[in-house]
């Protein structure tokens, strides 16, 4: 059985899977939330509500996870 990322119990959570190995991996992805907007950067954290994104300015940015459309996983360079 997978943990989460603050090691409870989770099962069956692709959004987990998904957002886990893009931080494992470091890898630089877009979150497009509901309203449009963008926010690019690597994935540093998340929850059952909420992402946290450092963008490549080396500022933080907390999202609710409610306020997600789409996190895009930018080509591999």
């Amino acid at each position: 059985m997978p943990n989460g990322p603050t090691g409870e119990p989770r099962t069956g959570f692709q959004q987990d899977d998904q957002l886990q190995q893009l931080r494992e991996q470091g890898r630089d992805c877009t979150v497009i939330t509901v309203n449009g907007a963008r926010i690019q950067g690597k994935i540093e954290a998340f929850d059952r509500f909420v992402i946290v994104v450092r963008t490549p300015a080396g500022k933080q940015s907390l999202i609710y996870k409610h306020a997600v459309s789409t996190v895009v996983a930018d080509s591999a360079k």
